[in-house]
């Protein structure tokens, strides 16, 4: 598929690579055959390729090191999906990303929040209405296995999990975790999970502007007041993150309605900010990286791949794959 044509399920090929790096790090044997994680870079795994890694994985370990391996996260450090997925700051954000991400990909699966308190949720990873059958335990396995593995990233406090009626389910590998996850698939209860954590206090403000970095100076040049760049710095920082008109007021210490209206003098919004912050963050990757294009556009916070592709469209004059092909990495003259 092209990819300007339609959105590609680039959340599989990201987990068929962090499965194989995991496996080269501890020394598995390979399906052979398989390209190496380098190439998978882009927005399309074969569906044999997926079941090969996994069956690989199953062979080797069963499901403990299916979880195991897909806890390793840190093995997609420096992709777009990473630190979308790392750019939360609890729980339920990490969720809220996560399920974003499944909508984007047009998923058949997807993780329904069942109940949400303060320090606890319960989880079912199951399939969307009218999109199939359920997943099979090794798919939601390698889905919980990211989704702890995040947890753990993040640094969550006192984390635990329950799958099913309430099975407690050890993090740390070994001959108990083995039993319970045995007995959870005997008993379907694979895709249904309980986490636990101590909820953090209530945190202070953050601060009006990120620390600074490489994407920092990405907007510096254009001729906005010192408000607005403040916001295109903080999108910059997390482009995934959802930067609400409520959210961006309260990082400058400002009613909403406020900051529209010092916005609105210099014929600004927080929309046309955020949306030229993602815009720049996403070209940049473009032309850097040879990450799939849909993956850059959910990083960057864009709602589809269609809305990615409008919007670039709009703001550069070109789609991502023209734009890319244009100007990236092939394009430019050997010296």
């Amino acid at each position: 598929m092209h990819d300007d044509d339609g959105p590609t399920d680039f959340a599989s090929a990201a987990m068929v690579r962090l499965l194989l790096r995991a496996m080269a790090a501890q020394g598995l044997a390979l399906p052979p055959g398989l390209p190496a994680p380098a190439a998978l870079a882009g927005s399309h795994v074969p569906l044999d390729c997926k079941r090969a890694v996994v069956q690989a994985v199953l062979a080797q370990g069963g499901p403990v090191l299916l979880l195991h391996l897909a806890r390793q996260v840190h093995g997609l450090q420096g992709d777009p999906l990473h630190r979308a997925l790392l750019g939360a700051s609890d729980v339920p954000g990490l969720l809220a990303r996560w399920q974003r991400l499944e909508r984007y990909v047009h998923s058949g699966h997807q993780v329904s929040v069942l109940s949400d308190s303060p320090g606890r949720m319960a989880l079912q990873h199951r399939a969307r209405p009218g999109q199939g059958g359920a997943p099979q335990p090794p798919e939601s396995l390698a889905v919980l296995g990211v989704l702890l593995g995040c947890c753990e990233a993040l640094g969550v406090p006192g984390l635990a999990l329950h799958l099913g009626g309430g099975t407690a389910l050890p993090l740390s590998a070994g001959p108990d975790q083995a039993a319970a996850l045995a007995s959870a698939i005997a008993q379907g209860h694979a895709s249904h999970w309980a986490l636990h954590w101590q909820p953090a206090a209530v945190a202070a403000l953050p601060e009006a502007t990120p620390p600074p970095g490489p994407q920092a100076s990405l907007c510096d040049a254009l001729p906005w007041p010192p408000l607005a760049h403040q916001i295109a710095r903080r999108v910059l920082h997390d482009p995934a993150g959802e930067h609400s008109v409520h959210a961006l007021a309260r990082s400058q210490g400002q009613a909403s309605r406020t900051l529209q209206r010092h916005l609105a003098a210099h014929g600004l919004s927080c929309r046309a900010i955020a949306t030229e912050a993602r815009t720049r963050r996403a070209a940049q990757w473009l032309l850097d990286t040879p990450h799939g294009i849909a993956e850059i556009g959910f990083a960057c916070g864009f709602a589809d791949q269609p809305h990615f592709t409008r919007e670039f469209a709009r703001q550069v004059g070109m789609t991502p794959a023209r734009y890319r092909q244009a100007f990236g990495e092939a394009a430019r003259p050997a010296c």
